[in-house]
């Protein structure tokens, strides 16, 4: 039978001595992934995202910003992730866990209701173009996919390396959304995470036998750039407040905090 340390918290869920990466590590959720990281004793955390101020400012808020390494990359570009894969072999030569949590959403529908007339919830579902429907798609899943791929090398060495005893792992970030009946935050953006869940699924059959575990997250609403145009981001009182949303949408009634996303438990 264990022994009662193996139940501490510290030692269930200990990251120290891990090397991280982090896809949209400059703000949101990536950015307290971070920060999460460095606090618990991780060893290096990459962060990768298009913008170069948004990273340098994660790191400069850091307790420990000597760990973090911003690096720009654009997670639809195949050469923008070599690159990447590029420097953090030639720094340290592997990591233990890739976060794919880059994402956009720019297609929103807004707010439909199902007793509008057909006309109305046509009109509203007809509004975004094309091209920024496809490109939730294109970022969210096919972005998504390409950084998996770009980093499996790395990972696998991880393994081989054993630096710590946990095995080489990614986490995407999917959402609530992906499996909610609501077009809360678009069609687009909820059909993207739902094959986010899907192919999260798939890549953990494929690569089990080589001891890489994938595993996906799925937050509900959080305080973000992405989210801040957000219906449920306007209501009268502080949405981190209890009551401030319908407990219809969240039960709690309220959004997320950086530290509900950061605990483990």
């Amino acid at each position: 039978m264990a022994s009662s340390s193996s139940y501490d918290a510290a030692s269930l869920f200990r990251v120290k001595d891990l090397v991280a990466v982090i896809t949209g590590g400059g703000s949101g959720l990536g950015a307290v992934t971070a920060h999460a990281l460095v606090a618990n004793g991780a060893k290096a955390v990459y962060i990768l995202g298009r913008r170069k101020e948004a990273l340098i400012s994660t790191r400069e808020k850091s307790t420990k910003p000597h760990v973090v390494h911003p690096i720009v990359c654009d997670v639809t570009s195949k050469e923008g992730l070599a690159a990447a894969v590029d420097r953090i072999r030639s720094e340290i030569g592997y990591i233990d866990v890739l976060f794919a949590n880059s994402g956009i959403n720019i297609a929103g529908t807004g707010s439909i209701d199902g007793n509008d007339d057909v006309k109305t919830i046509q009109n509203r579902m007809w509004e975004p173009n094309m091209e920024d429907f496809t490109s939730n798609l294109h970022v969210n899943v096919t972005g998504a996919y390409y950084t998996a791929v770009a980093f499996l090398d790395l990972l696998d060495q991880g393994n081989k390396r054993a630096v710590v005893p946990e095995k080489s792992q990614i986490v995407f970030t999917s959402s609530g959304a992906s499996f909610s009946r609501m077009p809360y935050s678009g069609f687009a953006y909820s059909a993207s995470k739902a094959a986010v869940t899907h192919m999260t699924k798939q890549l953990s059959t494929t690569l089990a036998p080589h001891k890489i575990r994938v595993n996906a997250i799925a937050p509900g609403f959080f305080a973000s750039e992405m989210t801040r145009d957000q219906p449920f981001m306007k209501t009268a009182g502080d949405p981190r407040e209890e009551g401030a949303l319908d407990s219809k949408m969240v039960p709690l009634g309220r959004i997320g905090t950086e530290e509900d996303y950061a605990d483990p438990q």
